[in-house]
């Protein structure tokens, strides 16, 4: 055996044996601390068991209501039909559920109404809540972040003073039946701003983050206001310029507790080693926490419907992560045991990008005709869960 070969094998037990250990320290300080909390009153039991001190194995589940609609089963990995989803996620180790919020979607799609249903009954299995402010009557991402048609006409003062008043008035509604969510996020991979053109950031060669700011700031005094326990999240896509995005919002006295990444190979490189490093020094340069907000992986290169998807080619995937069910499972074990690695808790879980959007009949008839997912769904093209959901369990 090589050289070079010892010191990975070496490397590769040292890690298992580190896991293993803090573990074992993690398992007898939980020990301790209960022993202790026996003799503490109840508030101060409540103040241990506070959302925000959970490590998060999280999934976007906001695809989920219409595919079932159309009558999409799932299945567990023995081939069973599973008789409630959000019971069966939550037996996995699935804690979080994330759904997106748009504002006056033309077909209603994805409002409030639709967050209410959904967040009740992950509620009900007993998972957290994040949820995902998009300020927009549908998608936005990095390449298109349109201001909702009732605000286009607001500049900037206008438009932090509405989308505050729209985010109270959302919370409080949630409050009267019971939803707190344990995360807000202010925006979707807001690289580039949002509420587009007068919240957008860069414009040829110039840069305004003056009335991003101004927004993000009006809009986390709402969020305070209405729900104190929650944490504030606003969304990067990639590592790449994400330590400039936030040192500006820091710098215009922006509140927000955690750090949102997006991180898909396919676009934000396959480098995997290379994200690490930035999300690394990310967390050296912050003091919020961290948090893989979106991700995903293919568990085959195959395609279950007319639809071209996303990842087609050995060149979008990780050296030495293929493209099968294992190859799933070993990336989000990685993901999951490096955010767990960062110092000082400040890595608090990832979340997985609509893991149940898989390709059904008649498909063409949904909002989003067919889909270009469903070999990086969590869940292969017969509906079984795939092994890259025993990720979650550890």
């Amino acid at each position: 055996m090589s050289t070079e070969n010892i010191l990975q094998t070496y490397t590769e037990r040292m890690v298992s044996i580190y896991q293993r250990t803090k573990e074992l320290l993690l398992y007898l300080a939980l020990i301790v601390l209960s022993c202790t909390s026996c003799s503490d009153s109840a508030e101060n039991e409540a103040e241990v068991e506070q959302p925000n001190n959970r490590y998060y194995k999280g999934m976007d589940l906001s695809f989920m209501p219409e595919l079932t609609s159309f009558g999409v089963s799932f299945k567990d990995n023995q081939g069973e039909v599973i008789g409630n989803n959000y019971d069966f996620l939550a037996s996995k180790g699935v804690n979080l559920v994330r759904i997106r919020v748009w504002l006056n979607h033309i077909d209603g799609r994805y409002n409030l109404d639709n967050f209410k249903a959904q967040a009740l009954q992950a509620q009900a299995a007993g998972m957290d809540l994040l949820l995902d402010f998009h300020y927009s009557d549908t998608w936005a991402d990095p390449g298109a972040q349109n201001t909702p048609n009732i605000w286009a006409s607001l500049d900037a003062a206008g438009l932090a003073t509405a989308t505050a008043a729209y985010t109270a008035n959302a919370l409080q509604e949630l409050k009267t039946i019971g939803i707190v969510p344990a995360i807000v996020q202010i925006g979707n991979e807001t690289n580039n701003g949002m509420l587009w053109p007068v919240g957008r950031i860069y414009d040829g060669d110039t840069e305004n983050w003056d009335d991003y700011a101004l927004i993000n700031r009006a809009i986390s005094n709402a969020i305070r206001t209405e729900a104190p326990t929650a944490q504030i999240m606003i969304h990067h896509a990639g590592i790449t310029g994400a330590s400039y995005f936030y040192e500006q919002l820091v710098r215009r006295d922006v509140d927000f507790d955690v750090i949102g990444l997006s991180y898909y190979p396919w676009w934000h490189g396959t480098n995997l080693i290379a994200f690490e490093s930035g999300v690394a020094s990310l967390s050296q340069e912050r003091t919020q926490k961290i948090m893989v907000v979106e991700t995903a992986y293919s568990f085959t290169l195959d395609r279950n419907d007319n639809l071209n998807n996303v990842v087609w080619n050995n060149s979008q995937l990780i050296d030495g992560y293929p493209a099968t069910k294992t190859g799933q499972r070993r990336f989000l074990e990685r993901l999951n045991l490096f955010m767990r690695s960062l110092p000082d808790n400040q890595g608090i879980g990832f979340c997985y990008w609509e893991p149940t959007w898989v390709a059904f009949p008649n498909s063409n008839q949904a909002f989003v005709p067919g889909t270009n997912w469903e070999n990086v769904a969590l869940f292969d093209f017969e509906n079984n869960a795939n092994t890259g959901l025993d990720a979650y369990e550890n």
